[in-house]
């Protein structure tokens, strides 16, 4: 049996579920996700984790939503942009 959604439908559900599985996985076991938020944040790590997987939830849903899907892919970018500048920058100020 084939599917009429395109490629990129398919694409946007698999990304969007694993988004919101990841983001739902930070809130129910957060101390496998400390590791990675203890080197991109200095302080309130447990904190950072909850609030990370509330974004992360939020924006996967919001990807499986034909309706809301661009603005989704533009928050997702900046959000992913805004963890990886707290991540470079926790790592250049612990080695300078």
């Amino acid at each position: 049996m084939r599917s009429n959604r395109p490629p990129s439908e398919w694409f946007a559900v698999l990304g969007g579920l694993t988004f919101a599985v990841s983001g739902v996985a930070h809130l129910l076991c957060p101390r496998a996700f400390e590791w990675v938020n203890r080197r991109a944040f200095k302080d309130s790590i447990h904190t950072h984790v909850i609030i990370n997987g509330i974004i992360e939830t939020a924006l996967g849903l919001a990807v499986l939503n034909p309706l809301t899907r661009r603005v989704a892919y533009a928050a997702t970018g900046a959000y992913l942009t805004y963890f990886t500048a707290s991540l470079l920058h926790r790592q250049w100020t612990l080695h300078n």
